[in-house]
């Protein structure tokens, strides 16, 4: 398929695979399913494996064609312009996308893990210390999992411990700056669709909160693992640091996952989506492909109507829909009936 640099709209009943052409859309911004765990899970049923190439033209006038191949019994190979790159890292800020769909509500409603995974997505496509650091706390962090497991002695515990206190505050550090970052984008969009909200965004971590005075992030941080030491033993696991951490969204002073609304959480979430949407494009200096899964269908006219304002500008969009929608003269259909596109 050759599609529109404009807009480019996915037509069919449920379950005919728009969110497929999505899926297959946005695997090479990371090197995997949005939705998806397993890579042998996107193989038809019906085949042994599947393969996916997409070419691509940048602003300055050069491109790429990424391709990607996956066998069901597990293995993956991802090429950039033919040739294989050995690690799912070296796709970072090669190819931006940000992906609006039904499963973003749990940016505000769901689990720390969900906005905790928006934070170091963001982070890690932007700035590769910020990989870096993400990768060197994980990697600390399952070896001290692994000792309290296996109910390591206390001296090997503190070898631990010290790793973790330096690359856990290389993290939040990040963090803490990348939320900033962020927040300032926020801002901007809360003014250009006129909500008349206010929004305030807060990075909820044991190891900031409560810092004595004269104490420093790492040192907070190692009394509290002397302090946990026994729940740790006991319960065989690591109970502070960045991997605990949350991102409390409040909405006109209120605890947006406690106590907003079905739309109040939605919108939150869509907002998050553009701060990605506008902080990607200022940091990899290249518009972002849009990914809209059945965006506008709980929205409200008003809102729908700014936010087609301020997504059109510039930007190539895909947009699944189980009815036809009015773009304008820019704008592409491609019917989606079983599995296949036709335009």
């Amino acid at each position: 398929m050759s599609f529109s640099p404009g807009v480019n709209l996915f037509v069919g009943d449920n379950g005919q695979g728009k969110t497929n052409a999505l899926e297959a859309l946005s695997l090479f911004k990371i090197g995997r399913s949005f939705r998806m765990n397993r890579d042998n899970d996107l193989v038809n049923f019906d085949e042994t494996f599947c393969r996916v190439e997409t070419a691509v033209e940048y602003t300055a006038g050069d491109g790429d064609v990424f391709s990607v191949a996956i066998e069901r019994r597990g293995e993956k190979s991802i090429k950039i312009s033919e040739k294989e790159i050995p690690k799912l890292s070296d796709l970072v800020g090669r190819y931006p996308c940000v992906l609006f769909g039904p499963q973003d509500l749990a940016l505000s409603s769901g689990a720390p893990t969900e906005r905790r995974r928006f934070l170091d997505m963001t982070g890690s496509i932007t700035d590769r210390l910020y990989l870096d650091d993400l990768r060197s706390y994980r990697r600390v962090l399952t070896q001290r999992n692994a000792l309290l497991k296996s109910g390591g002695g206390r001296a090997s515990r503190r070898a631990w411990d010290e790793e973790l206190v330096t690359r856990g505050c290389a993290l939040i550090e990040k963090r803490i700056a990348l939320i900033q970052s962020l927040f300032d984008h926020l801002r901007q969009h809360i003014q250009a669709l006129d909500l008349g909200h206010e929004i305030d965004v807060r990075y909820e971590s044991d190891v900031v909160e409560n810092l004595p005075d004269d104490v420093s992030r790492e040192e907070h941080f190692t009394a509290r693992l002397v302090d946990l030491e026994g729940e740790e033993t006991r319960r065989k696991t690591t109970l502070i640091g960045p991997h605990r951490d949350d991102v409390r969204l409040m909405l006109d002073g209120r605890d947006v996952r406690r106590f907003g609304s079905q739309g109040q959480r939605r919108l939150i979430s869509i907002l998050l989506r553009l701060t990605e949407l506008s902080y990607l494009e200022e940091k990899l200096a290249e518009p972002c492909v849009l990914l809209l899964d059945d965006l506008f269908s709980e929205l409200d006219e008003h809102i729908s109507n700014r936010l087609r304002t301020v997504l059109e500008n510039d930007h190539q969009i895909f947009i699944t829909s189980p009815v036809m929608m009015d773009w304008g003269a820019s704008g592409r259909v491609y019917k989606i009936d079983d599995g296949r596109i036709s335009e």
